[in-house]
């Protein structure tokens, strides 16, 4: 997060000393690109800076809060996901190419397949997979799933980093950021 947190400040500071506001915000017909400008960097750096601070820890030793708080993580990445694409599509004018992304896309996947929302991947048929995140201890470097699967009727315990996984989605979301960072210095002085 400390990537995405450092350049999220850098286009802050662009924009609070740039020509963007007059040139650009200003305009009667742009007020819902700034609103979607400005709620996205909101997002980002709440999001960046709340999900910073939990990494510096690890999750609780309590099942139930740790669940939680996984589910938090979790969902405060899909927001800042969400949020970055907002940013970019405000500032660039089209929508941020992210299918490329392999870390920003596996923890998507893996905040679909932990959840058990099999639904939209067998649509009328049973469900290739079922997965759920049990009541057992977690940790950055691990996280354990229960996962079951239609075509071996077996029942495994995949685990993944998720730490490393967010240092990876870390760099790749950056790079977007950066990008609508030039953009701004490029048409904004």
């Amino acid at each position: 997060m400390k990537q995405i947190l450092a350049v999220q400040s850098s286009i802050h500071e662009q924009f609070r000393s740039s020509t963007i506001r007059k040139l650009y915000f200003s305009k009667k017909d742009n007020a819902d690109v700034f609103a979607a400008y400005d709620t996205a960097m909101y997002l980002i750096q709440d999001t960046g800076e709340a999900i910073y601070v939990h990494m510096q820890s690890d999750f609780s030793e309590e099942p139930m809060r740790s669940y939680l708080e996984f589910w938090g993580i979790m969902q405060a990445i899909a927001i800042q996901q969400d949020a970055v694409c907002e940013l970019y599509k405000a500032v660039i004018g089209k929508a941020a190419q992210v299918g490329e992304l392999e870390a920003w896309q596996d923890l998507r996947e893996k905040r679909n397949l932990c959840a058990g929302h099999p639904a939209n991947r067998s649509r009328g048929v049973p469900a290739p997979q079922r997965a759920f995140l049990g009541r057992m201890p977690r940790y950055y470097r691990q996280i354990e799933y229960e996962l079951w699967d239609a075509a071996t009727g077996r029942t495994t315990h995949p685990s993944f980093d998720l730490r490393h996984l967010i240092e990876r989605y870390d760099i790749e979301a950056s790079q977007l950021l950066q990008t609508v960072l030039s953009e701004m210095k490029r048409r904004w002085p």
